[in-house]
């Protein structure tokens, strides 16, 4: 594996805590190799629909190997949210990861049935695009790419003043600028 200058990889950010519109509680942390069992429970809680919305494919589980990937510093920050008073449920993941473009990073959410509609994913999004901002110094851009009919994470990424690049079938890709 290749040396990777400090500058680019993004700094352990103290766990945070947020508040939905709803006036629920919760902690986002950075995920770790023992939170995979609960990822893949919050997975099979999370409908065909909502995995299929992320993924763009029926996926049910995340492996062991794809987890260690999602959890190395050096491809970018995986963050778990968990509610404040269930400290082992996972309700949230989170991911800020490198791309093969230089400056660019790609934001993936996936929330819990039972959580959506009440925020998380918008609040989730806006503090991942300040940690690129604060604590990623050679992040210039995120991408993201969603469905064309997914209109929850569109008015996510209308608020983020998300710019559209592209479509491919179902699929459009957008870009953030991520301004210091």
């Amino acid at each position: 594996m290749s040396q990777l200058a400090v500058s680019s990889l993004l700094v352990n950010p103290a766990p945070r805590p947020m508040t939905t519109r709803a006036d629920q509680l919760t902690l986002t942390r950075t995920a770790h190799l023992h939170d995979l069992y609960e990822v893949n429970a919050m997975h099979a809680r999370c409908s065909l629909q909502s995995r299929f919305a992320r993924y763009r494919a029926a996926r049910q589980t995340v492996t062991a190997r794809e987890w260690r990937y999602l959890c190395d510093w050096s491809h970018g920050t995986t963050l778990v949210t968990v509610p404040f008073r269930e400290p082992t449920r996972i309700i949230a993941v989170t991911h800020l990861l490198r791309t093969p473009v230089p400056h660019v990073r790609e934001l993936g959410i996936l929330v819990e049935d039972s959580w959506q509609g009440q925020g998380l994913g918008t609040v989730l999004a806006r503090y991942t695009v300040d940690l690129a901002r604060t604590h990623t110094l050679d992040c210039y851009e995120i991408t993201a790419m969603t469905g064309i009919d997914n209109q929850r994470t569109l008015s996510i990424l209308r608020g983020l003043h998300a710019r559209v690049t592209g479509s491919d079938g179902p699929t459009l890709s957008a870009v953030m600028q991520v301004e210091a």
